[in-house]
């Protein structure tokens, strides 16, 4: 078996994990035990699949800029969703922040370099620019929603549960994306966009559930 083959059959074993255990956390009571225990499911499942869907992408006859896009993506939602669970009101003064301020920082810079390449088109000169604006501009405003929520002075147990919704939800919205383009064979631009416009209306109903009484 080539090594590509063989690495797109784990990614895609452990990307099928991750899709069938987002969704049985984000359908589940949140904060339960069913909720953490297929969320943590989730987040090594989406974080091993996404990882070997990067060399996958540059592989000979399987280069995929926007599932690369997509990978890196969705390795920074999870890992800032799920360190948004470590930030504990009366465990602040303890958190390094500055990890946070990196990942998000290497988040803006990799959204400029998809702009640049929608712009210029260094490695897809023949390929659809939308998508590469779409995702430039997406990943550079999740960079600049998470500097807002840094320097932000007073942040509530709220403030952290509507960002570790928010970013666990995206990287879901990644995985069903992948499952749509890469799984079921579906390339219109519109299966790449429209799993971002239906799982923004489950954000915002659970962000209005947890709104301060």
């Amino acid at each position: 078996m080539k090594l590509a083959t063989l690495l797109i059959l784990i990614h895609a074993i452990f990307g099928g994990i991750g899709l069938l255990s987002g969704i049985v956390s984000m359908s589940s009571k949140k904060g339960n035990k069913t909720h953490r225990s297929f969320g943590k499911l989730f987040v090594y499942s989406m974080l091993i699949s996404s990882v070997l869907c990067i060399p996958v992408c540059f592989m000979q006859g399987h280069e995929s800029m926007f599932l690369f896009a997509i990978a890196v993506l969705t390795i920074y939602l999870v890992l800032s969703g799920q360190r948004a669970l470590l930030f504990k009101i009366r465990n602040l003064p303890n958190i390094q922040l500055w990890k946070d301020w990196l990942v998000s920082s290497i988040m803006f810079i990799f959204g400029i370099a998809l702009i640049l390449e929608a712009i210029f088109g260094y490695f897809n000169p023949d390929n659809s620019k939308l998508l590469f604006y779409f995702f430039g501009a997406l990943s550079m405003y999740l960079a600049v929603q998470d500097f807002r929520f840094f320097k932000q002075k007073e942040k509530t147990a709220v403030d952290f549960i509507h960002r570790h919704i928010g970013q666990m939800s995206g990287a879901f919205i990644a995985s069903f994306t992948a499952f749509l383009t890469a799984g079921l064979k579906f390339n219109h631009w519109l299966f790449w966009i429209s799993p971002t416009v239906l799982v923004f209306f489950w954000i915002w109903y659970w962000s209005r559930k947890f709104k301060p009484s």
